[in-house]
């Protein structure tokens, strides 16, 4: 069997070249076209998310690389958190005015929620709803239509409170693109800061640069590997661990308690933030109290957001400055990552295996029989 080494094509099958196919066609993209495009274009969101880089990185992923500083990218993820902690606290503000308006009608004898504004015909049939579960002599659509004083009131309360409904409800929603941006811009560090570890004078890396970032979307998985995947990080950036012994950071190597830290916010957001109150912790919200409760839990899983985007900032900058200082003091090393294994050959040499060891069994049954 021929040498694997030069024949094996380790790139994703869409990226390698079909047998037969003419190089001189026109308009083929080669690898080195692709890498081109990719590192180049994309767009300025591209680059702030972090999609190009990690686009670049899994075309290159099996050729031998060095030190990449993360120093670019800690940037945009700083900025990407920032503005993840700004959100967070806004919409913690917005649901403390919300508590302060209900209490304020809470305090005036109501006892239900005013219902926000639907389709004219349904908004007129809550209104009415409303003003009788409220015992307020507003109960025709005559008196709507009329705007009585206490259908004008009513109808009041139901603006104010659907507005502040609203602007909950955008802040959220911005939250929630912020988050993407995050995800990709905090991905594209780990993976750096992941590939980088081989490359400041280790070796027996457990978790590789794509496993450092798909852990983080692996449900019940992903409560317990982005923490081991960072102590990892941590322990082999160490800048006082020898050189000397390439494996001496996995027991040297230390993790700061921010870290673990940032371990224990992140599991608790998972299970208490703004989602998991409104679906399990706070499902059922028949009265006023009832919602005042569970708006000023939001405010908690708020400010915990907050402060998980503090934690992160704070583990993001330790660790690139922990990077830089290792780096500067192994200098530039060049690693040749392994290429994966291929499934074809690994069969073949199996069946190769398994037959010279039938062969060998035959052999040996004639021999014991013709003695």
């Amino acid at each position: 069997m021929t040498g694997s080494g030069s024949n094996f094509d380790p790139r994703p099958p869409k990226d390698r070249r079909i047998g037969g196919e003419d190089s001189s066609k026109k308009g083929r993209r080669t690898r080195d076209s692709q890498e081109g495009s990719i590192a180049g274009g994309g767009g300025m969101m591209r680059r702030i998310t972090g999609r190009s880089e990690m686009d670049r990185a899994k075309v290159k992923r099996y050729e031998p690389y060095s030190f990449e500083s993360n120093r670019t990218q800690v940037k945009w993820v700083i900025i990407a958190l920032m503005m993840w902690v700004v959100v967070a606290l806004v919409l913690a503000w917005q649901d403390r005015s919300t508590v302060s308006y209900l209490s304020d009608l809470r305090d005036q004898g109501m006892i239900s929620v005013p219902p926000t504004q639907q389709s004219s015909l349904r908004d007129i049939a809550e209104i009415i709803a409303f003003a009788e579960a409220e015992g307020i002599n507003c109960t025709t659509e005559v008196d709507i239509i009329s705007l009585t004083p206490e259908c004008s009131r009513l109808m009041d309360v139901q603006d104010k409170y659907t507005s502040v409904k609203d602007t909950g409800a955008i802040l959220f929603v911005l939250l929630m693109a912020v988050l993407l941006m995050n995800m990709f811009a905090f991905g594209s560090f780990a993976h750096r800061a992941s590939r980088n570890v081989l490359a400041m004078k280790n070796a027996e890396q457990g978790f590789t640069a794509e496993k450092a970032v798909l852990w983080f979307f692996i449900p019940v998985f992903n409560l317990v590997k982005p923490w081991q995947v960072f102590k990892e990080l941590f322990r082999g950036s160490d800048p006082d661990v020898t050189t000397s012994d390439e494996t001496a950071w996995k027991e040297k190597g230390k993790v700061p308690a921010i870290v673990h830290v940032w371990a224990v916010i992140f599991v608790a957001v998972f299970f208490f933030n703004p989602r998991t109150i409104g679906w399990f912790w706070y499902s059922v919200r028949e009265t006023i109290d009832d919602v005042i409760v569970a708006h000023q839990r939001l405010i908690i899983a708020d400010i915990l957001l907050a402060v998980l985007g503090v934690a992160a900032i704070l583990v993001v900058n330790e660790l690139h400055k922990r990077q830089e200082a290792r780096h500067a003091k192994v200098g530039m090393i060049t690693v040749t990552p392994p290429l994966p294994v291929d499934p074809l050959e690994e069969a073949l040499k199996e069946g190769i295996r398994r037959k010279e060891l039938e062969n060998r069994r035959a052999r040996s049954k004639r021999n014991s029989s013709s003695k």
